[in-house]
C-alpha cells in the first residue's frame, strides 16, 4: 500500500467475479494504487482495502474496480477516516477481552466451551465513547 499523509481513508470491499477471473482480479486490483487485495475464495470472492485521501478518491477506487472486466460486483463493506481508527485502537487498547483460557498455550482448543455472543462482544469492544 502507498505510504499515506496523516489524514486519509481506509476502506474495505467485497469483490465478486467468476471463479475463472479470480487470479487475474486479482492482480489488476493490486495494481490500481491504493488498493490492495488480502483474500480470495472459489467462490469468486477478493477482499480488498482501499487507502486513500479523501471520500472522492475513494468513490474513484470503487468505481475504477467496478469497471475492471470480470468484475460482477464491488461492495463497500467499512469504510473509515483516519481520526475514526485512531479512537477505535484506542477503546481497543484500553480493554483486556481476550479472556485468560484463549492466552494460555497449554489450554488445548478441546478444554475450551463457548457459550457467549461474538457479534455482542464486538460490538461492545467497537464502541465508540
Amino acid at each position: 500500500m502507498q505510504a499515506l499523509q496523516e489524514d486519509f481513508n481506509v476502506s474495505s470491499l467485497v469483490v465478486l467475479c467468476a471463479q475463472k477471473d479470480i487470479e487475474s482480479l486479482w492482480g489488476k486490483i493490486n495494481a490500481i494504487k491504493g488498493a490492495e487485495c488480502h483474500y480470495k475464495d472459489e467462490s469468486g470472492k477478493i477482499i480488498v482495502t482501499l487507502e486513500s485521501q479523501s471520500i472522492e478518491e475513494e468513490i474513484k477506487l470503487l468505481k475504477q474496480i467496478e469497471r475492471l472486466k470480470g468484475v460482477l460486483s464491488a461492495q463497500m463493506i467499512y469504510a473509515y477516516h483516519s481520526t475514526e481508527l485512531e479512537t477505535l485502537r484506542e477503546e481497543i487498547q484500553k480493554q483486556d477481552r481476550i479472556p485468560k483460557v484463549l492466552r494460555d498455550e497449554q489450554t488445548s482448543a478441546n478444554e475450551i466451551t463457548y457459550s457467549g455472543d461474538v457479534q455482542g462482544a464486538l460490538d461492545e469492544i467497537l464502541k465508540i465513547q
